[in-house]
């Protein structure tokens, strides 16, 4: 039963022009988050900022409309890599920072350099969201947790942004900021696609450049192109490309947002009479589904962007039959994703699954669970170039209107040898790949994604551990230390040294951070 109360609570960021507390409903399943503070008693919707019971309010409207929007698009409800209910800590301590680690949602605060006023991050509403979009990768795919790939780092910083603007743009009185703000025209920065500008002005105050922009902490308006990550520099100015996950991350959400922006305008062009703001909302919920189902399709492992934009392209199809295939190739190949060619392979009426792969029948295979499964069919062992020593994982993760979506996992542990990987120097690393099916109700498969990590894919891996070393981002642990998460945190370490029943060391991940943290 849903809540009949209104909550008050900023529907953007509170750094944004003109932007203050609004009243909202909850969105659906509040349930699902523990968030502490929430007065049983008494008018919500006129709570102040930086009390408890605003921020309760606050993140419960927020953080309720994140996991309703990717119920729906996704088709389902989900639990949490936790569990079913996902903790939120609205003051975990002082900091200019937000966290995921799957323990719980944190959110720090601290006095602003400027205004000498204490900022809560967990008052914004793109940082909220943000750090639930951390949560509801990792429902889907848990196994990027695991990944030291640095495009996949970078996937969720990506998907975090964008959980923040599908979000923010489910409430009306935002869009109608937006489209005034704009003129309608929305390729053009604003308030909506500026992350985090109360963080991002306090940031650039106390550290400079190196840590945020001027006035936001990232803009989905950007030009940024893919560049193998190796090429680039640990960190930049928040005017350059790096290969941090949080600069890096650009390149995908700054291309999901084009494709928002040209949907939104085919849609006004193919009907004059369409207003702005239904073309807003149904180019919003468009781009959902498309993310929703690619990583559906997406096969398990790293998340590499030309993976998941072959993906895009396979969702596109099964959901709009080649309407926005265009729309898609200009952007992936412009911003360098895919090339041209690969792009093509995706035209309407393609066939993109092989003669031998459709012939496969998964009928009667079993997909409970997410344990270690018998091997699949000859012929799927064949596609993965399965080795003796990787472990198989099958699960059905969900459905596409009649169809299921089955997943294999193939991982295997590499050693990184060298002193650049500083306290990993001698960790096992993984390197995962798979096969996601989608298969019909005859048990033929309709569409296919494969991933396996090839050279370099390997290479970035290895440049991603060496340039962690570098930054100090790796804690050293040794047999027997725990490696609590608070300490790292304080630490700013995201990953740490831990060791297998055989005694291997095992580079492993604590936390996702919001932000970049301090070089």
């Amino acid at each position: 039963m849903s809540d009949p109360r209104l909550f008050s609570a900023f529907l953007n960021d509170p750094g944004g022009k003109g932007d203050a507390p609004e009243v909202a409903a909850l969105g659906c399943c509040p349930d699902k988050f523990a968030v502490p503070g929430l007065p049983k008693d008494g008018d919500l919707d006129t709570a102040k900022p930086g009390s408890v019971a605003f921020q309760a309010s606050h993140l419960l409207v927020i953080l309720s409309h994140a996991y309703e929007i990717w119920r729906n698009y996704f088709g389902a409800p989900f639990d949490w890599e936790i569990g079913k209910t996902l903790p939120v800590q609205p003051r975990a301590g002082r900091d200019l920072n937000a966290y995921y680690d799957r323990i719980a949602l944190k959110f720090f605060y601290t006095t602003d350099p400027l205004s000498h006023r204490t900022i809560y991050t967990c008052e914004s509403s793109d940082v909220a969201a943000h750090e639930c979009g951390h949560a509801i990768l990792d429902a889907h795919h848990p196994d990027y947790w695991s990944s030291l790939h640095p495009e996949t780092a970078a996937f969720h910083e990506a998907f975090g942004d964008i959980t923040a603007l599908l979000t923010t743009l489910q409430f009306p009185t935002v869009r109608e900021r937006l489209l005034k703000e704009t003129g309608g025209d929305l390729s053009v920065s604003s308030n909506v696609t500026r992350f985090a500008e109360q963080l991002g002005k306090a940031l650039y105050v106390a550290f400079g450049k190196e840590a945020s922009g001027a006035s936001s902490l990232r803009d989905l308006v950007n030009t940024f192109r893919y560049k193998e990550p190796w090429t680039l520099l640990a960190t930049a100015p928040a005017t350059r490309l790096s290969s941090e996950p949080h600069s890096f991350s650009r390149i995908w959400s700054g291309a999901v947002y084009q494709i928002l922006v040209n949907i939104y305008q085919a849609k006004r062009s193919q009907n004059e009479r369409m207003g702005a703001d239904d073309a807003l909302c149904q180019a919003r919920d468009d781009v959902g589904k498309l993310m929703a189902n690619a990583l559906l399709l997406a096969p398990p492992g790293d998340a590499a962007f030309r993976v998941i934009a072959a993906a895009m392209f396979k969702a596109e199809q099964q959901l709009f039959r080649g309407a926005y295939f265009e729309i898609l190739k200009q952007i992936f190949s412009n911003r360098r994703i895919l090339q041209v060619k690969d792009a093509d392979l995706f035209q309407p009426h393609t066939k993109t699954v092989g003669a031998k792969m459709s012939s496969v029948n998964l009928g009667l295979l079993s997909v409970a669970g997410a344990a270690a499964e018998p091997m699949p069919p000859e012929e799927l062992q064949n596609a993965l170039r399965l080795r003796g020593e990787e472990l198989i994982f099958a699960r059905e993760l969900g459905r596409i209107q009649d169809d299921k979506v089955v997943q294999y996992r193939a991982q295997r542990m590499i050693p990184l040898k060298g002193k650049q990987f500083g306290p990993a120097n001698g960790a096992m690393v993984p390197l995962q790949g798979g096969l996601t099916l989608n298969v019909n109700p005859k048990g033929m498969v309709a569409f296919s994604g494969y991933y396996r990590a090839g050279v370099d894919d390997v290479r970035a891996i290895r440049d991603n551990v060496e340039k962690l070393a570098e930054r100090k981002r790796i804690y050293d642990a040794r047999p027997g230390d725990e490696a609590e998460i608070a300490h790292l945190l304080t630490r700013q370490q995201p990953f740490y040294i831990a060791y297998d029943e055989q005694g291997n060391k095992i580079l492993r991940r604590a936390f996702i951070a919001c932000r970049c943290q301090r070089a």
